[in-house]
């Protein structure tokens, strides 16, 4: 009896055309090519510009931004809730770090904190507003788990008070009859306030893998794979840890880029320093969990989408900004506490629409549309400060 010929060759022929049409289709990957142009911007004198040379280093930040997120989402994939949820802790907000680092180096104090101001904002209201109003849209009324969402709003809120307490402090005591300049003493509280902001993240961790034994949240073990799951992750853990490497250097490299044009592009856009570094770098930093938590959001998973944006800005005001002060000082440029009163309504008011929508457990799409304008009024705002 004749044997059927094999499928082989066609089957691997429609994979291939399979693949080569996915090429082309519209992704965030394809701002990877602006990484080569920044270089290239950067290194040729000829054809070097500073307006052009930030444009592009902010677009390459995204997809860099982007492909951190991913590698983090899937190596948790693989490791379980907890150690998942310890990942990305660890890399959720590594554009922020890197960037804050570079910039405390120059001694750009002011850039730095408006960006860490943007970086909790933009969490609070672009990443969770959007996933609610993508979530509200396609399902309605959307619900999340009610003592999580205390938990994370008490927390901002403390956090939050606590990073603005020096600045309320500077503002309110009249230091020119003291022999110790205001400086020196908001320089001081603010190291102090960093020790106690590090304990409230630590007790943070302790208290989510205490809770996570008590109700037995382990998926698996970190060294269980199966072939089920590396099917469904395209990405293996030496790839996804390849990735991270490489963005942690691009990340650092391009941020340079951006923090040596920004004088060129507030004297030549006129664009104010606080709109660099809350509007714009703040938004670049939180594309992966802004993709991350709109996705869930479009499965329904609301709970999700919160506890990303909620736990993003926590991990900022409790771990990134202490431990970018403190840093500070050990090299010689200390940066502190103290914010503009422009950014000081910003968090405020951006804690309490937080705290406002989620205070109930229910959320629908018009919540995420104001949570949305409000961040544009920041915006505006901070665009046509005279400071």
């Amino acid at each position: 009896m004749l044997k059927k010929p094999k499928q082989a060759p066609q089957k691997v022929k429609s994979k291939a055309l399979f693949a080569t049409a996915a090429i082309y289709q519209p992704s965030i990957h394809w701002l990877a090519i602006f990484v080569p142009i920044s270089f290239a911007v950067a290194f040729i004198p000829i054809i070097r510009n500073e307006v052009g040379l930030f444009f592009t280093s902010c677009l390459g930040l995204i997809v860099v931004a982007y492909w951190i997120g991913e590698a983090t989402d899937q190596l948790a994939e693989r490791v379980g809730t907890i150690w998942g949820g310890m990942l990305n802790a660890a890399f959720s907000n590594l554009p922020e770090l890197i960037f804050g680092l570079i910039a405390v180096a120059k001694g750009l104090g002011p850039l730095a904190k408006a960006a860490w101001t943007g970086a909790i904002i933009s969490n609070m209201l672009v990443v969770v507003g959007a996933a609610i109003l993508v979530g509200g849209y396609r399902y309605g009324t959307v619900t999340f788990p009610l003592e999580r969402a205390k938990d994370a709003a008490a927390g901002l809120m403390i956090a939050a008070t606590a990073i603005l307490m020096p600045s309320i402090y500077a503002h309110a005591v009249d230091f020119s009859s003291e022999k110790i300049s205001a400086n020196d003493v908001i320089t001081d509280v603010s190291v102090w306030l960093c020790v106690f902001l590090l304990m409230a993240y630590g007790g943070s961790l302790v208290y989510a893998l205490a809770k996570s034994r008590v109700v037995g949240v382990f998926e698996r073990s970190p060294l269980e794979q199966t072939p089920a799951l590396e099917a469904k992750l395209p990405w293996s853990v030496n790839f996804c840890v390849g990735v991270l490497a490489v963005s942690s250097v691009l990340i650092a490299m391009l941020s340079n880029f951006v923090a040596d044009c920004v004088d060129s592009i507030t004297a030549g856009l006129g664009w104010t320093e606080i709109f660099v570094g809350a509007i714009i770098i703040g938004i670049i930093g939180n594309v992966g969990a802004l993709m991350s938590a709109v996705l869930v959001a479009v499965r329904n998973k609301m709970d999700l989408s919160f506890e990303i944006g909620m736990n993003a800005a926590s991990q900022i005001a409790l771990l990134v900004i202490p431990t970018l002060i403190i840093s500070s000082n050990v090299v010689g440029k200390p940066v502190d506490f103290l914010f503009s009163p422009p950014q000081i309504a910003a968090l405020v008011g951006s804690v309490m629409i937080v705290a406002q929508i989620s205070q109930d457990g229910r959320c629908n799409w018009l919540n995420g549309l104001q949570m949305l304008i409000f961040f544009g009024v920041i915006g505006v705002l901070f665009y046509f400060d005279p400071t």
